[in-house]
């Protein structure tokens, strides 16, 4: 039986117990085995542009520093991966994908989240995420960026504090576009386990009716109804973000919207909210 790879990205931080929980939970509804990736920056990248406006230290001592950093990162980010594994039985494998057991690959990189993501995430079935908190470093927010935007891959995106992902009642926010239409075709695996679906509107589809998507899901033998939540001129994003909070689901499916790559305007009004403030699991193709 051939299984597919789930990527968990940690960068050890407190939140990669939640992706790594996630990840786990995600590989046994999907038959997969794990990679967990610690991309790592190269310093020097870090300084590009920069060190020519230091004064008073030397270059060296600057690069020192945050290599200090960025290892001593890297051993908490494995040091949590040793653990969950330990936790869990899953036995290290270098080649996770051939191995007959439960078994996670440890992948290291060093580079740019742009550049990890490029080449292991576009090989990876699902790639795992934590949810980039207000405040939280500016890292995590570059690593959920450049996993949407770099990959074509669906992206599972945990809140703090993961616990279980229960896909017995599944959120489909649809609006009849094109990013909508690839996350359900993505989330298709989990949407087959789940209990039910709820598709979620706000205003007029530009695509497909959501009643013509329930009727799929139902053709595919998952219960499913829809939910129309207001229009989308009197609903806001942070509205919506909590109706689903406070809607006992277990999981929302949606497309990732928003095109320019500047991180002030990197992702639309809904999809910033969702990932920001959403306390479930968010699945999002863009």
């Amino acid at each position: 039986m051939k299984k597919g790879i789930i990527l968990g990205v940690v960068t050890g931080t407190s939140s990669d117990d939640d992706v790594l929980e996630a990840a786990f939970a995600l590989s046994r509804l999907h038959a997969s085995h794990i990679e967990v990736l610690h991309p790592r920056l190269d310093p020097y990248r870090v300084l590009a542009g920069f060190i020519d406006g230091v004064n008073g230290l030397g270059s060296s001592d600057i690069v020192s520093g945050i290599r200090h950093d960025i290892e001593r990162r890297r051993q908490t980010a494995h040091a949590s991966f040793n653990a969950w594994s330990a936790r869990h039985g899953l036995r290290p494998s270098a080649d996770s994908a051939r191995s007959p057991e439960a078994s996670a690959a440890w992948r290291d990189y060093e580079g740019t989240y742009e550049g990890a993501m490029t080449i292991h995430g576009r090989l990876a079935d699902f790639i795992v995420v934590a949810q980039p908190k207000a405040g939280a470093r500016a890292a995590q927010e570059a690593v959920v960026e450049a996993a949407i935007f770099d990959t074509g891959r669906p992206v599972l995106c945990v809140p703090t504090g993961f616990r279980a992902l229960d896909p017995k009642s599944v959120a489909i926010l649809w609006n009849g576009s094109l990013e909508a239409a690839r996350a359900v075709g993505d989330a298709m695996p989990l949407l087959a386990a789940c209990g039910s679906a709820v598709v979620v509107t706000a205003g007029q589809s530009d695509g497909a009716d959501p009643t013509d998507l329930v009727e799929r899901l139902v053709q595919r033998g998952i219960e499913a109804r829809t939910k129309r939540v207001g229009t989308l001129h009197d609903i806001t994003p942070r509205a919506l973000v909590e109706t689903l909070n406070e809607g006992r689901f277990g999981l929302v499916v949606m497309g990732g919207y928003g095109h320019t790559r500047l991180r002030e305007m990197v992702l639309g009004g809904l999809t910033r909210q969702m990932l920001t403030e959403a306390k479930i699991p968010v699945l999002l193709a863009h």
